[in-house]
């Protein structure tokens, strides 16, 4: 696993946080990316500006991947269990990501904690709570003591805003289905979009408490331990 599947965990890790710049760089300001190109940017175009910056900052020694990754890289003795911080981790990392991506394509009305119409104090709350996502997904790839704990946290917070939006947003949360397929140019039908606001309370319950089974397989390094240095 360290031979190959961690150096490449990096590179994606890498390219997801680059990609994302890139998209919200392009959505921010996409006068930009048409002025260089000569045509709106297209989706294409952009999986290539990412690769090459991706290339950059690695050439630079500035990989977040790395450093995410450097316990895991150079822990000794090798072969020890990984593969659950590594899971849970990365996946908080891009959860982290992925809010931030929702505050650059606008508001769909999704609620988050009763909040449903677009305002500052909003758009702070959904960019907090993705910091803390990606805060503590970090803390696990990086084996950090109390990392457990703060994503164990995390993960039932994650229930509680399931819960807020299924017993007191019900209908803001199917608006938005419709809204978010509408934008994307889908037709999505109000019944399917009730369905799924329906079950989505039992659907967050199973996957908490999976992740949960999961988080207790990770592991921390000892308080104190920093990482190890990479081996010549």
């Amino acid at each position: 696993m360290r031979k190959y599947v961690l150096p490449f965990l990096s590179f994606c890790l890498d390219y997801a946080w680059v990609n994302a710049a890139v998209v919200v760089a392009d959505r921010l300001f996409p006068g930009v990316g048409e002025a260089v190109l000569g045509q709106p940017t297209t989706w294409a175009a952009r999986q290539l500006v990412s690769v090459v910056l991706v290339a950059l900052v690695r050439l630079a020694n500035a990989s977040v991947g790395e450093w995410l990754l450097s316990y895991p890289l150079n822990e000794q003795p090798a072969g020890q269990r990984q593969w659950a911080n590594l899971l849970l981790g990365t996946l908080g990392v891009l959860s982290g990501i992925w809010y931030m991506l929702r505050l650059a394509e606008g508001d769909d009305g999704t609620p988050f904690l009763f909040m449903v119409e677009q305002t500052p104090l909003k758009n702070a709350a959904v960019a907090l709570y993705g910091a803390v996502y990606g805060w503590c997904g970090a803390m696990l790839l990086r084996f950090e003591p109390r990392a457990k704990f703060y994503n164990a946290l995390l993960l039932i917070s994650v229930l509680l805003l399931s819960a807020i939006n299924w017993m007191f947003s019900h209908d803001a949360l199917v608006a938005s289905m419709v809204a978010r397929a509408a934008r994307d140019g889908r037709a999505y039908p109000i019944e399917r979009a009730e369905h799924y606001a329906g079950v989505g309370i039992y659907y967050a319950i199973v996957l908490i408490a999976v992740m949960l089974a999961i988080l207790c397989f990770c592991r921390e390094r000892p308080a104190g331990q920093g990482v190890p240095a990479s081996p010549a």
